[in-house]
């Protein structure tokens, strides 16, 4: 492909902005940067040079940058300073500035505009002015001619020596006029060209020495060197000289008027010599501009030829974080930008700095290879592009192999540790674009994900060639062998190699252009492999890749998710159960399809219910995801995948707390719904399972069909309600008061369902056992106990305590216990008269008595 980036250009020699010392660049070496204490850096902080921190907070790459930008910030501002004492000589002879301890001939020489400006300035400027000589001739003249008229003075005209002028030549009082206009204007800008100098003295001092990490330190340099280059520090000062030339060309022009009354000769070779010289002036800034390379440079050509870059400049890629709107190569440059960062901003534009002032191959070389230990999110990698990095990367990464052209163009591998670097800043730097690998270096990048021995090497080749290549199967399928070896532990992948696999995966799953059958059979592949790394993130403590994983599941099996939630990582971190449940309850619907079964299928459910069970109490929860997670766990307790033993005791409370109301649950699915809550009730030792259970079984039971009935006597319902409320003996007086209002509501049902078996003679009285149990138990006699201590309030025992035994006793009259009952609630309702609820109590009671009389 063709290679339009641009390239690197470096600083014109005569502006002022950089200075050339005249000595050679500093070979950066380790023990370079490990010494200074003074510098905010230890020898024990040496995360610097680990692979994926290049660009930490004490990594090589800020020392480079402190160490090159102190250089050429002393000598910009020494520069800087000679050319505004120049200046200030020019404007005053008074100011005498001493370089090299002793005043030059060019200073004195400098200084005489000042003198003979001011010289001119005072002659011309008495013309103007009325002379008292002229008022005495004119009154003597007067007085002379009075005389003569009245025959007092006899002298004649010829004896009066009046001198008269021997030409034309004298300037008009509007010549005068002009010209002192002229040098008062020359004046004028040489002075304020004063002033601005003084200023800018102050402007350009050098901020004091500041204390902190390398990055920190690089970071305050390149917001005040950035500042400056806004608010046109530089184009201000490097515009000073120009002031004074427009001096010197208002004092020129001021001569020629003066002159042009005078001889025509004196005026001609004036004018010649002036427009000359600013021929050759205009020439040369012309030339400057030209071409960049002609010593005939001027002071403002350097900021002319810029801003006539910036104007006919063309974009040379196609950047998405600055053209959203345009067609691109691949899926992969649908991602939308990054939200911007000041600082990323600031580290962008250090490394720009690097790039485009320092002449030495190491230090660009370890700029570029800085840009891949850049955070994921950076904010500011179209600054990089614009500078020409991705141009400069590949250039580098050529430079990593040797090209034997002896047998078949082989490639060899001369510096891998390199060449990986320079992969991983190229993913960093094309993220978000359409730029791809050249094709000419394509053979040395898979010589370097076959050939090296290094398993992080092969591995981030691997992820290049993949983000290179998502039309290749192939390519896809290495990379996730990487992520299998992971997986099985075949292979010993450091935490860097995970993260730069993961990240990876997870743009190339949202980039493919493969066909759907080929997309279907990867992620068949992929989806068990990202399980399995999940189950190892989950085991191992402080683990950083759950979110990761949980994105690229969420990509594979839902699909549709926010570009913010997938790239942030911050918010990816947070988001981790809004990503994760709705993709494990993907998977759990349809295992089949993503190849999940068996001890992986169980990790999913156990996982799923984990995640599910604490993040829907959330307010914050969204509630599609609520609606999923309620389903998925619905599915996976019926089905008996979530129990007790399953899972741990908590977990199955939240999850049965989740469950509740069970709205979700159809009719069909009642009847085996209350079984599994049955079963749980009798094999949980644990108050807050089972307080979650009877509270889901009130409204199964309520009103129900008579195949609910039946299910909760075959499981033996009564007995578990009885056992879980430890009748008579229990220190948990909800879980109590739970037990007897379910059973009171199944007694309501049970009752009537005993009515429609009675006229049903198909169905047979599976009722009966339960009906005994109910009076061989302790019920009766905690129920008497709670009623006679008032220990409930009289609307519940009114609405649902007495009306479901009532219907109880309609079926079993003949019991003793009935007496007891009556007796007790009756006393209830009166001590309670004239409250909600006490009049229909005692009707019921009334009722009830009515029944055991007959």
């Amino acid at each position: 492909m063709p290679k339009s980036t641009p390239s690197r250009t470096l600083p014109s020699s005569n502006s002022w902005q950089t200075y050339y010392t005249g000595s050679p660049a500093p070979q950066y070496t380790l023990s370079h940067f490990v010494d200074s204490e003074e510098q905010g850096f230890s020898s024990d902080q040496n995360s610097w040079n680990e692979h994926g921190s290049e660009a930490a907070e004490h990594a090589q790459i800020w020392h480079i940058y402190n160490d090159e930008s102190t250089k050429l910030d002393a000598a910009v501002i020494d520069g800087c300073n000679r050319g505004i004492d120049v200046l200030l000589v020019f404007v005053s002879s008074d100011i005498q500035i001493q370089i090299n301890s002793r005043p030059t001939e060019e200073t004195f020489e400098t200084g005489l505009f000042s003198a003979v400006l001011t010289t001119f300035i005072i002659q011309s400027y008495q013309q103007m002015l009325s002379n008292p000589a002229d008022t005495t001739n004119a009154l003597l003249l007067l007085i002379i001619s009075d005389l003569r008229s009245s025959s007092l003075l006899n002298i004649s005209n010829s004896d009066i020596n009046v001198p008269t002028p021997q030409g034309n030549n004298s300037p008009s009082a509007s010549q005068i006029r002009w010209v002192n206009g002229l040098w008062f204007a020359a004046l004028s800008c040489s002075l304020s060209a004063a002033l601005v100098s003084m200023l800018a003295k102050q402007w350009i001092q050098p901020i004091p020495n500041v204390s902190g990490s390398p990055r920190y330190r690089a970071r305050q340099r390149q917001r005040r060197y950035t500042q400056l280059q806004d608010w046109h520090v530089f184009v201000t000062i490097n515009a000073l000289p120009v002031l004074l030339h427009i001096a010197l060309l208002l004092f020129f022009a001021g001569i020629i008027m003066l002159l042009w009354s005078a001889d025509i000769g004196i005026v001609a070779a004036t004018f010649t010599i002036v427009a000359l010289a600013y021929i050759f002036y205009a020439g040369s800034m012309w030339i400057s501009l030209m071409n960049p390379d002609c010593p005939y440079q001027h002071p403002i050509s350097e900021e002319l030829r810029r801003w006539v870059t910036r104007q006919n400049g063309t974009p040379k890629y196609i950047d998405l974080e600055k053209n959203t709107n345009q067609t691109v190569r691949s899926a992969r440059t649908l991602i939308g930008p990054i939200t911007p960062s000041v600082d990323d901003h600031i580290d962008a534009h250090c490394l720009v700095w690097l790039l485009q002032h320092c002449t030495n191959d190491d230090t660009i070389a370890a700029t570029l290879r800085s840009i891949g230990g850049l955070p994921h999110d950076f904010a500011a990698f179209h600054i990089l592009r614009e500078a020409g990095a991705i141009h400069m990367v590949l250039q580098q990464f050529s430079n990593c192999f040797h090209r034997d052209i002896s047998f078949d163009s082989q490639w060899h591998i001369t510096d891998s540790e390199n060449a990986e670097m320079y992969c991983r800043a190229w993913i960093r730097l094309t993220h978000g674009t359409s730029q791809a690998w050249p094709q000419d270096l394509r053979r040395p990048l898979h010589t370097l994900r076959d050939g090296a021995t290094n398993l992080h090497i092969s591995a981030i080749a691997a992820c290049t060639c993949a983000l290179d290549s998502l039309e290749s199967r192939g390519s896809q399928l290495a990379l996730l062998a990487h992520l299998n070896q992971l997986a099985n532990g075949e292979q010993n992948y450091s935490e860097l190699t995970q993260h730069w696999l993961l990240e990876t995966f997870l743009e190339c799953s949202l980039s493919w252009e493969l066909h759907l059958a080929v997309v279907n059979d990867i992620v068949a592949r992929a989806v068990p492999v990202l399980l399995r790394l999940l189950q190892r993130a989950t085991d191992k403590s402080g683990s950083q890749d759950h979110a990761a994983i949980a994105a690229i599941l969420h990509s594979l099996s839902v699909g549709e998710i926010s570009a913010a939630s997938l790239w942030d990582e911050r918010k990816r971190y947070f988001n981790f159960h809004k990503i994760a449940i709705p993709s494990l309850a993907a998977i759990i619907r349809d295992p089949t399809r993503f190849g999940v079964e068996g001890e992986l299928l169980d990790f999913t459910v156990t996982e799923f219910s984990r995640l599910a069970a604490p993040a829907f109490m959330s307010e914050y929860f969204p509630s599609q995801v609520k609606s999923i997670a309620r389903q998925g766990l619905s599915k996976l307790y019926l089905e008996g995948r979530v129990g007790v033993g399953l899972v741990p005791d908590p977990v199955l409370a939240d999850i049965l707390q989740i469950l509740y109301p069970p709205v979700t649950i159809t009719e069909e699915q009642r009847p085996l719904f209350v079984k599994s809550l049955i079963q749980t009730l009798t094999s949980s030792n644990d108050v807050n399972v089972a307080i979650c259970s009877i509270r889901l079984l009130e409204p199964l039971l309520k009103n129900c069909h008579n195949s609910v009935v039946r299910s909760f006597a075959e499981e033996n319902g009564i007995p578990a309600l009885l056992r879980a409320a430890h009748t008579g003996d229990t220190d948990s007086r909800r879980l109590q008061i739970e037990c007897i209002r379910t059973l009171c509501i199944f007694i309501h049902s049970s009752a009537q369902s005993s009515t429609e078996e009675t006229l049903c003679p198909s169905h047979p009285p599976a009722l009966e056992k339960q009906f005994d149990a109910i009076f061989q138990s302790d019920f009766f006699t905690t129920l008497i106990s709670v009623v006679d201590a008032r220990r409930w309030w009289l609307e519940e025992i009114a609405e649902i305590w007495v009306p479901s035994l009532l219907h109880l006793c309609e079926v079993r009259p003949h019991e003793r216990i009935w007496r007891s009952v009556e007796i007790v609630f009756r006393n209830f309702a009166e001590l309670n008269d004239g409250e909600d609820g006490a009049e229909r109590l005692l009707d019921d009671l009334d009722k009830m008595k009515r029944i055991l009389e007959h």
